[in-house]
């Protein structure tokens, strides 16, 4: 989520592509003195983040009355509501298992040369492979 834009996660993604330059400046400025640092990003893993349905619940109720009226035209609240049905859904999408992220920790840790990049799950170098490879206009069609 830190290396390519994916719609509805701004925040989220924004706050991974600055973990992720972080450990990239570290590993850098690190290594004159043998400190290795190795970045993990994983595809889709079913960890809980997008919450309960009663939470949305919650939350909806809560966005819905303090959103100013003018905001809640512009984006629609279809599209508002929308977010619940999409990360409620996510889940079906990840992989259950998360012994491959906990193999890649595993190694970055123990490790004689750690990589200085992991990418545990199906996929996880897809879209990033898609984004770097071929035109912005391919990608968000994808």
């Amino acid at each position: 989520a830190g290396g390519i834009p994916l719609p509805r996660y701004a925040a989220y993604g924004a706050s991974k592509a600055a973990l992720s330059m972080f450990s990239g400046v570290m590993r850098q400025e690190l290594s004159k003195w043998g400190i290795k640092v190795a970045a993990i990003h994983p595809s889709g893993f079913r960890t809980g983040i997008q919450g309960t349905a009663e939470q949305w619940d919650r939350q909806e109720k809560e966005l819905l009355e303090k959103l100013p009226a003018e905001t809640r035209r512009a984006y629609g609240e279809g599209y508002l509501l929308g977010l619940r049905s999409y990360l409620l859904h996510l889940p079906s999408h990840c992989a259950p298992d998360l012994s491959p992220v906990l193999a890649a920790v595993l190694h970055a840790l123990l490790a004689r040369r750690p990589q200085g990049l992991y990418t545990p799950g199906k996929g996880a170098y897809v879209l990033l492979c898609i984004f770097c490879c071929f035109p912005l206009w391919f990608y968000d069609f994808f």
